[in-house]
């Protein structure tokens, strides 16, 4: 099992909480996002594993700063080089 850190963020995009899962992949761990974030009172959830940023579950916000509407989970699974 690998160690994932989510980040669970606020409407100013800053970390509220974090959370420790443990899944045998990154797809699961953003499954296990993902079900958190149903239930969860932030508007998105950000996945790591280490230094790599996995995904992002959740709403995020436009370059004006407006939030998407709805409460729907979406997963963005662009993958962040180093």
């Amino acid at each position: 099992m690998i160690a994932y850190r989510c980040y669970l963020l606020g409407g100013d995009g800053k970390i509220k909480r974090a959370e420790v899962i443990e899944c045998p992949t990154d797809a699961a761990a953003l499954q296990e996002a993902e079900r958190r974030f149903v239930t969860c009172e932030h508007p998105s959830i950000e996945v790591w594993e280490r230094a790599r940023r996995v995904g992002i579950v959740g709403y995020s916000t436009d370059h004006a700063g407006m939030k998407a509407p709805g409460r729907e989970a979406s997963i963005n699974l662009a993958r962040v080089q180093s």
